[in-house]
């Protein structure tokens, strides 16, 4: 049941930390992703290359005329083979642990691990956490979604008129093949309860 994974260091949670204590007024994120050194990145999906082996996400994030209603930085990918996989395996073809272990191997700090489980998925979304709360203190809220077939869980923090999550979801990109660990920063008014678990999960999407 492997996971790949670039846990985010106390470089780029900087960096998050400052583009969430931004007043998101056109063109002030475009101005702080070249403040970091982000890179346009000018793929199909991501907007910005970071220098710590990261990619955020959407595409047209950072623009420099438009605001912009959030942005997402996954680092931790997990999947959970099925008999299809282990018969792939058995037969020495490829499948999606093969194509899960190349992912990201082009870019720095990225690791997989072919062994890991659920619980070092989780582990990966904890030291995030963990990272966070070193910068920003402890979460405003930490919640655990239960609806779906496998819990996920989400830390929140308060940034002025924004807000930091870290959190899981499922993975778009793959057409849902794997779930996710990824950090989601953007507009949040201040008198807005954070959303439950379920929602955060809807909310992450990407």
């Amino acid at each position: 049941m492997p996971v790949n994974s670039c846990v985010p260091g106390p470089g780029l949670i900087g960096h998050i930390a400052d583009l969430a204590r931004l007043e998101w007024t056109p063109g002030a994120t475009a101005a702080a992703a070249k403040r970091f050194g982000w890179v346009p990145d000018g793929s199909r999906t991501s907007s910005y290359a970071t220098n710590t082996g990261h990619y955020v996400l959407p595409e047209w994030f950072g623009g420099p005329d438009d605001a912009d209603t959030e942005c997402m930085i996954p680092f931790c990918y997990y999947y959970e083979p099925d008999d299809f996989d282990a018969e792939l395996q058995a037969d020495g073809l490829s499948g999606n642990v093969d194509w899960l272990a190349g992912y990201h191997s082009g870019d720095p700090g990225w690791v997989f691990d072919r062994e890991a489980d659920r619980s070092g998925f989780d582990g990966r979304w904890r030291a995030a956490v963990d990272g966070f709360s070193e910068r920003l203190g402890e979460p405003e809220t930490v919640v655990r979604d239960e609806e779906g077939d496998h819990p996920w869980n989400y830390a929140a923090w308060r940034c002025g008129g924004n807000a930091v999550v870290v959190g899981q979801c499922v993975d778009n990109g793959s057409y849902m093949t794997f779930e996710q660990a990824l950090i989601w920063v953007g507009p949040h008014p201040v008198d807005e309860p954070f959303p439950t678990g379920e929602q955060f999960a809807l909310r992450l999407e990407c």
